[in-house]
């Protein structure tokens, strides 16, 4: 789910040490997991990975033209089977686009791009991704993707500020087809409750 040296994710059960050493080992797992996988399955739009043993992954990802370069931005959910209370999502923005140091990031979320925002969550900064790790806000944002799915456009558009004082009018703008997301979700979250 993250591509190059990006990415990675906080579980909040972990204490400061264990974290710094979880984030890039998960990285690494997860960026790993597009060529080594041990088994993968497709919903629609959607990816479900098991990276290692404990690791099930989710994930979208979108690849579009920008600066001559071809640039990917990635939407996953992420849960360690060992400890199924360990749940995260992580977005990672396209290359060279988010540079927010703040520690909190606002994601507005839409239905449509035009809509007025149908979800504001408060997420974690992770550098170069962010990153959402309270179990019932990945929750929350997992019922509104699936909800998404019934309508028409199935699709969501993510709105975070690409620098600390950038406001939406200089947002980053991410758009998550949500075709397959509900099927893909419900086996993630067996494949999360059940020991591999």
């Amino acid at each position: 789910m993250v591509r190059g040296s990006r990415g990675g994710t906080s579980i909040s059960s972990l204490d400061g040490a264990n974290m710094r050493r979880f984030l890039p080992y998960t990285a690494l797992m997860l960026y790993l997991s597009g060529t080594f996988a041990i088994a993968q399955e497709r919903y629609g739009a959607w990816l479900l990975e098991y990276p290692r043993s404990s690791v099930v992954t989710l994930s979208f990802k979108r690849s579009v033209a920008l600066h001559n370069e071809v640039a990917t931005s990635e939407l996953g959910f992420i849960c360690d089977q060992g400890n199924p209370s360990r749940l995260v999502a992580i977005l990672v923005p396209f290359d060279g686009t988010f540079e927010n140091w703040r520690d909190v990031v606002p994601v507005l979320i839409r239905r449509r791009s035009d809509d007025p925002f149908d979800l504001l969550q408060r997420w974690r900064n992770g550098s170069e991704y962010i990153f959402l790790d309270n179990k019932d806000e990945v929750h929350e944002l997992a019922s509104f993707l699936k909800a998404e799915e019934t309508y028409s456009e199935k699709s969501a558009h993510f709105y975070f500020p690409k620098e600390a004082d950038a406001g939406l009018q200089n947002a980053n703008h991410i758009v998550i087809d949500v075709s397959g997301f509900s099927d893909g979700f419900s086996t993630f979250q067996k494949a999360c409750a059940s020991a591999r």
